[in-house]
């Protein structure tokens, strides 16, 4: 519908434009011997110009141009006002996702993504999992359930020939006018990078470790919404 109202209004600032330009001047048609003419008194009379009519030298009615263009532009504008409040009650919830790599030291983190109900919002292949425990996505999401997915993709330190990649997904609930913060927390427990050289043996002790809660929003004085 916004699409549909800012198209028409596009056209009707488009009449009002072109029905204010001036008149382009007309090419001089004077040819050689008109001041002859002009001088004797003798004009010829011009029998091919037809007399003007109402209906050619009417131009563009500007005021009904003016009029369907206030009422576009307040068709749309009302429009912007229910579609932003339609969002604002749909997604009154914010999410926040942490994830970090606690066994930096042993393993590289090749990548790490974050899908939210099966959309990529984090990818990263610069190990940033494993240096900080920063936020990874943050934005405002509809209060529901939602699917969250982690992925961490890792290479040993000491024998890069060992890898592993382990993906987790578990479903969040999102309560309305709360923040949900979820942190997740991906390790590898196993010495198989440094033990296989010397005993042709080792272990892989893959975890992600998820933290869920909901915390209700503030206002613009501190204090929860809902209550005095």
């Amino acid at each position: 519908m916004l699409t549909r109202f800012t198209t028409t209004l596009s056209a009707a600032v488009a009449l009002l434009a072109i029905a204010a330009l001036p008149a382009v001047g007309q090419p001089d048609d004077k040819q050689a011997g008109d001041d002859d003419t002009a001088a004797t008194g003798n004009a010829a009379p011009d029998v091919g110009a037809p007399a003007p009519t109402s209906d050619t030298s009417a131009g563009p009615d500007l005021e009904a141009l003016r009029k369907k263009y206030l009422e576009l532009r307040d068709q749309l504008f009302r429009s912007r006002a229910r579609a932003a409040a339609v969002a604002g009650a749909l997604y009154s919830s914010k999410i926040s996702v942490r994830l970090e790599y606690a066994t930096g030291r042993y393993y590289s983190v090749d990548r790490a993504t974050v899908r939210l109900d099966g959309a990529n919002v984090f990818d990263d292949t610069t190990g940033s999992i494993a240096n900080d425990q920063a936020p990874r996505f943050e934005g405002f999401i509809a209060p529901g359930r939602h699917m969250l997915s982690v992925r961490i993709e890792a290479t040993g330190k000491d024998d890069d020939r060992f890898k592993s990649a382990t993906e987790s997904s578990f479903v969040v609930e999102a309560p309305a006018g709360h923040d949900l913060i979820v942190v997740a927390s991906a390790r590898d427990a196993g010495d198989i990078p440094y033990k296989w050289k010397k005993k042709q043996r080792g272990s892989y002790k893959l975890h992600v470790d998820i933290d869920v809660r909901a915390v209700k929003r503030k206002d613009s004085r501190g204090k929860v919404a809902g209550k005095n």
